[in-house]
């Protein structure tokens, strides 16, 4: 009897460890499906936000060469398309540079609106429904960024001018808060005061750069940049500006032609009705009475230097007045080896001296002026450039040679010695000059000025002659600042 109640026992327990083992399984088996889930979702979120990265990345190419073109500096400058720096590109004129992929099904245009399989510019018309479709398209491609290599994933890069209704921003806060939206001018192009936009008309021109980026596996980008330009600020203040130190015995020079000569030193302006300059700018009482007294008696021809007061010789009087918010400050030696490198690093080209007028930029001229740095002395001869030339060195030039846009030398001496080959008075400085000598080394091993000579020989060329429209196109921009940046939904 009791062997048979144990053989029931032992059966009553059979068959537990299995149970626990299919439960065990079957734990084992939920928690390896949901970490496949939450593995799968990691996978394609990680996916989603490579994509949509290298879709970011792609738009930003496209905005950075859109924004690279737009200095005339750049190999691959627009200059089919944009007006010369100073003026403005009006709204309803686009500029399209479009990056065409091999392999692509349908080639990106911006402008066919009814095929959403070329990538239209549909964000166009919501930025300015007054001019759409645009009165003037421009296209031009895209360039190679890296030899052997495709471009990034930009399909088109869109470069136009703003207003206040396209990038949804009141500059100048006038709009009533209720109304914010339907008050945003349209018809009034934007600008650049140099630390805001305004609707004020500067010399700064705001403008748009817009890129959409698309990859194969659909993701797209539209993303867009407010940019405006960045120029030197050289102040000028006289046709012909000498700076020296001021002390006793170290006196700016100025030796005129010794006799009856076709060379002026004219503070007019040869452009437009502003008010007239000196002729001749001085930094300090020293230099005042220094290149005075050699302009006048017995200078046969002081009423040669023409300028703001009426005087002969015109030479400004002392103390110097220092432009505000300018690059530089012709009177600080320290401001003046500062600025410098910032010349150097915008300029179209660098030479280093002792160079002739063969070593000038052949692109060089009166439609394309150039921004040139010699790190030395340049000698020109019977030549005539166009930009704003910075010397480090001395400038030695014969009488039929010139300038039109800005010169700057700061190695201390300007040397006339005669004309060649060309009719007396031929050569002409048209803009503004400026003399200094800068000095390195000494006993505290910094910088100081020294004393900056003059010299004209016969006959001396025409002369120097203030011209506002060759100072402001020697002004080109050395670089587009980002104003603002956005991502637009798309499409």
């Amino acid at each position: 009897m009791r062997e048979k109640r144990k053989i029931r026992s032992g059966r009553k327990q059979a068959g537990v460890a299995l149970l626990l083992a299919i439960f065990v399984l079957l734990l084992v088996a939920v928690v390896g499906i949901a970490m496949m889930a939450a593995s799968g979702t990691e996978i394609r979120l990680t996916a989603n936000y490579r994509s949509s990265t290298s879709a970011y990345y792609a738009a930003l190419a496209g905005l950075e060469e859109g924004r690279g073109r737009l200095l005339p500096k750049n190999p691959n400058y627009l200059s089919c398309c944009l007006p010369p720096f100073g003026s403005t590109l009006p709204l309803g004129h686009v500029i399209y540079i479009t990056n065409p992929l091999a392999g692509d099904p349908v080639t990106a245009d911006p402008t066919n609106y009814g095929n959403p399989a070329a990538y239209p510019d549909t964000e166009y018309a919501a930025e300015f429904p007054s001019y759409n479709p645009p009165s003037s398209v421009v296209k031009r491609p895209s360039v190679q960024v890296l030899t052997g290599f495709a471009n990034p994933l930009y399909k088109w890069v869109r470069i136009n001018a703003i207003d206040e209704r396209a990038i949804l921003v009141d500059v100048n806060n006038t709009n009533p808060a209720s109304d914010w939206f339907v008050n945003l001018n349209q018809p009034q192009l934007i600008y650049f005061d140099g630390k805001n936009l305004t609707r004020t008309v500067t010399q700064y021109q705001a403008l748009a750069v817009t890129a959409l980026s698309a990859l194969p596996d659909g993701s797209t980008k539209l993303m867009q940049y407010v940019v405006a330009p960045v120029a030197l600020q050289i102040p000028v203040s006289a046709a012909l500006t000498i700076a020296g130190p001021g002390s006793v015995g170290n006196a700016a020079t100025f030796n005129p032609p010794p006799s009856a000569a076709s060379f002026y030193v004219n503070g007019t302006d040869q452009c437009a009705a502003k008010p007239m300059l000196p002729a001749v700018g001085v930094t300090n009482d020293t230099d005042y009475t220094s290149v005075h007294q050699s302009l006048d008696s017995p200078s046969p021809n002081k009423d040669h230097y023409i300028g703001a007061g009426g005087a002969f010789p015109n030479v400004s009087p002392s103390p110097y007045l220092h432009p505000a918010n300018s690059t530089v400050d012709m009177t600080d030696p320290i401001s003046l080896s500062i600025f410098l490198p910032i010349v150097q690093n915008a300029a179209d080209s660098v030479l280093n001296g002792p160079r002739t007028e063969g070593d000038m930029p052949p692109a060089m001229s009166s439609s394309n002026p150039m921004t040139v740095y010699v790190n030395g002395d340049l000698s020109l001869t019977s030549f005539t450039g166009y930009g704003l030339l910075v010397v480090r060195g001395n400038l030695t030039y014969t009488g039929d040679s010139g300038w039109k846009g800005i010169v700057i030398v700061l190695g201390g001496t300007i040397t006339e010695n005669g004309s060649l080959n060309a009719p007396p008075g031929y050569g002409e400085f048209d803009g503004a000059v400026y003399l200094a000598n800068l000095t390195t080394g000494g006993g505290g091993g910094g910088v100081a000025l020294g004393a900056p000579t003059y010299v004209v020989s016969n006959p001396g060329g025409k002369g120097v002659y203030y011209d506002s429209c060759w100072v402001s196109s020697s002004l080109k921009p050395i670089a587009y600042k980002v104003i603002s940046f956005r991502e637009i939904p798309y499409p």
